[in-house]
C-alpha cells in the first residue's frame, strides 16, 4: 500500500514543487527522522521512506514518528511514504539511514531507480556481517558510478530532531583531487551551507575509511565503558578504556588506508566521547547491563554486530586489536565480565 506524502494544517504545499532540491532519505528509524528532519529545516524538500505505514500516517497526520521519537514534533516540508519509488522521484540525493545488515538489500532496490548523477550519502555505522564491508564499500558494489559519501559524527537523535546544535562530518572520496574532484566540492560545500541553517556544523575530509572506523568502534568502545560502570569502576577506568579503544581506532584505520588525524574530529572523538559517556547511548546502556549480569536483550547492538564483523579484518591485516575481542569473547560465554574487564584494564 502507499500512502500519500506528508501534510499539516500549517503547509499543504509539496516541498517537491516548490523548487527546492530535493532529498530522499531511506530508513525512518530515530537516526533518520533525525536526518530528514534536519535537512528539512535546512531548506530541502525531503520525503522520508518508511515500511511501515502506521509510521507514514502519523508523520501526516500527527507530525511525530510514534516508533522512534513520539513526544518531538516533526518540521514542515518532510514528507513520508512507504513507496520507494515516490520517494526516489526525482531526488537530487540520497541518504541511506538503514542498519548495515539491511543495506546492502536496499540499496539494490534502489540502485536501478537512480540516474548515475544523483549522489548517494550513508549514515549508517558499522560493518556488514559476513563480508565484514564498510559502507562505501557496499556503496562501490551496488552503486558503481555514483558519487558516494558518509555522513558520520556524534548526533543523538532526538537531539538533531529538536535542533540543538551537532557537529558532523561528511566524508567522500571524490573530495581529494581528481576526476570528480569539483563535482563532489560543489555538493558537499551546498551541503554543509544547508545544513548550518539546521544548526548541524559539518567537517568535510576525503577520508572515508578513517571517518568509518572511528564511527563503527565506538559502539565497541561504549559497550565496555558502560561495563565499566555496570561494575560500579569509575572514571579512570572509562579513560582507560577510550584509550585502548583509540589505539584500536589508530591501528585499524591505518591498516585500511585511512589517516590517523581524522579520529581526532568529529567522527571519531566526538562520536566516543558522545557514545561512551551517556546512557542514552543503546551501547552504553548494553555494557551496564552485561556488567550488572543483568538478562540480556533479545535485538543486538551495534557494538556487538562490529566486534563480530570486524574480526574478519583482524586476521586480513594481521592486527592485535585490545577491544573487539574482549567483547566476542564476553558475549559468546567464553569469559566473565570481571574477566572481561581484567584484560581490558590491566597494563599489556
Amino acid at each position: 500500500m502507499t500512502i500519500e506524502g506528508l501534510s499539516s494544517s500549517r503547509d499543504r504545499r509539496d516541498p517537491r514543487e516548490a523548487h527546492a532540491p530535493l532529498a530522499a532519505v531511506i530508513g525512518a528509524g530515530a537516526w533518520g527522522t533525525a536526518l530528514a528532519s534536519a535537512l528539512a529545516r535546512g531548506g530541502y524538500g525531503v520525503t522520508l521512506w518508511a515500511r511501515q505505514a502506521r509510521v507514514v500516517a502519523a508523520i501526516r497526520d500527527r507530525r511525530r514518528n510514534p516508533a522512534y521519537l513520539p513526544d518531538i514534533d516533526l518540521p514542515d516540508g518532510l514528507m513520508a511514504t512507504t513507496d520507494l519509488a515516490e520517494a526516489l522521484a526525482r531526488a537530487s540525493f540520497v541518504v541511506m539511514a538503514v542498519p548495515s545488515g539491511a543495506l546492502r538489500a536496499i540499496a539494490r532496490r534502489i540502485a536501478p531507480r537512480l540516474a548515475r548523477d544523483v549522489p548517494v550519502l550513508f549514515a549508517g555505522k558499522g560493518l556488514e556481517q559476513g563480508s565484514g564491508a564498510f559502507m562505501t564499500e557496499v556503496a562501490e558494489a551496488v552503486f558503481a558510478g555514483h558519487l558516494a559519501g558518509v555522513l558520520t559524527g556524534p548526533g543523538f537523535a532526538a537531539e538533531v530532531t529538536r535542533g540543538e546544535p551537532t557537529a558532523l562530518t561528511l566524508a567522500m572520496a571524490a573530495l581529494a583531487e581528481g576526476e570528480d574532484h569539483e563535482v563532489a566540492r560543489e555538493f558537499a560545500l551546498d551541503f554543509k551551507a544547508h545544513l548550518a541553517r539546521a544548526g548541524l556544523a559539518v567537517s568535510l575530509t576525503d577520508d572515508v575509511m578513517g571517518a568509518q572506523v572511528g564511527g563503527a568502534l565506538k559502539n565497541v568502545v561504549a559497550i565496555a565503558c558502560g561495563m565499566a560502570a555496570g561494575r560500579g569502576l569509575g572514571e579512570n577506568a572509562r579513560a582507560a578504556i577510550i584509550t585502548r579503544g583509540f589505539e584500536d581506532m589508530r591501528k585499524l584505520a591505518l591498516a585500511l588506508g585511512g589517516r590517523a588525524e581524522t579520529l581526532l574530529g568529529s567522527s571519531g572523538a566526538g562520536d566516543v566521547f558522545l557514545t561512551c559517556a551517556s546512557d542514552q547511548s543503546r551501547n552504553y546502556r548494553l555494557g551496564v547491563a552485561l556488567g550488572r549480569g543483568d538478562e540480556r536483550p533479545s535485538e543486538v547492538a551495534e557494538g556487538i554486530s562490529t566486534a563480530w564483523a570486524v574480526h574478519m579484518l583482524e586476521q586480513d591485516e594481521d592486527l592485535d586489536l585490545c577491544l573487539p575481542p574482549v567483547i566476542r569473547a564476553l558475549w559468546a560465554h567464553e569469559i566473565s565480565p570481571e574477566q572481561a574487564l581484567a584484560r581490558l584494564l590491566c597494563a599489556d
